[in-house]
């Protein structure tokens, strides 16, 4: 879990609003499919640092699974590739410049120099910084993963299911049941009733079916009702 020190969190409330701003001019720059998921990661931060730290935990936990993390590390190298990203950012390189996510992270990763002392100076940023890193580091992991299905995954999803409590852990194997059905994880459209009708009855079939052992009670009471 990305570790904010919650003595911290009523007076970085005061200043989500110049987080989520800095958020969404890096993620502009980077363009490409970061821009829709830094706005992803604005809207979280526009919810309070409780959501904005929930999407981050959700994106850090996913993108480990599908090994875009090492199982050893941990926050600070998600805000490490924030802050990379920030960096190649004034350098003026660019997610559009390069095929993939996946190769514009492996780009920051070997190619964007930080500092020894930085590095081993992230777990005592501030909190405001560590939220700002983590929000870009999300979006970037968050694109990356998007990458990685063969399936549409709404902008709406994330935030939809952390309204719902899944648990970060969870969410790679909702994915895959999705993906393996060719069916887009549209929670929030599902739960407003916004799908078509045929639609609406195959992800209802779908939750019923396979994700009844994966998530809670209260989960699918909200998700079914």
């Amino acid at each position: 879990m990305l570790g904010f020190i919650g003595a911290g969190i009523s007076a970085l409330s005061g200043g989500l609003g110049a987080i989520g701003a800095a958020v969404g001019s890096i993620c502009a720059a980077v363009g490409g499919a970061v821009i829709p998921t830094g706005r992803i990661m604005i809207d979280a931060i526009s919810r309070g640092f409780p959501m904005a730290l929930k999407v981050c935990d959700i994106a850090f936990t996913v993108g480990k699974a599908l090994g875009l993390f090492a199982p050893d590390q941990n926050e600070c190298d998600m805000y490490e590739l924030g802050m990379r990203t920030e960096h190649a950012v004034e350098e003026g390189i660019t997610s559009e410049q390069f095929d993939s996510n996946q190769a514009y992270i492996d780009h920051l990763r070997e190619k964007i120099t930080l500092s020894k002392e930085t590095i081993e100076k992230l777990d005592n940023l501030s909190d405001i910084d560590k939220l700002k890193y983590a929000s870009i580091g999300s979006a970037m992991t968050i694109a990356t993963i998007k990458e990685k299905y063969e399936i549409d995954i709404p902008e709406s999803f994330w935030l939809a299911g952390a309204d719902l409590s899944i648990e970060p852990r969870h969410f790679k194997p909702m994915l895959d049941i999705f993906e393996r059905a060719q069916l887009n994880p549209d929670l929030d459209g599902f739960q407003k009733g916004e799908l078509t009708s045929e639609l609406q009855r195959k992800i209802y079939d779908l939750i019923d079916d396979n994700l009844s052992d994966l998530l809670s009670k209260e989960t699918l009471d909200k998700l079914l009702s």
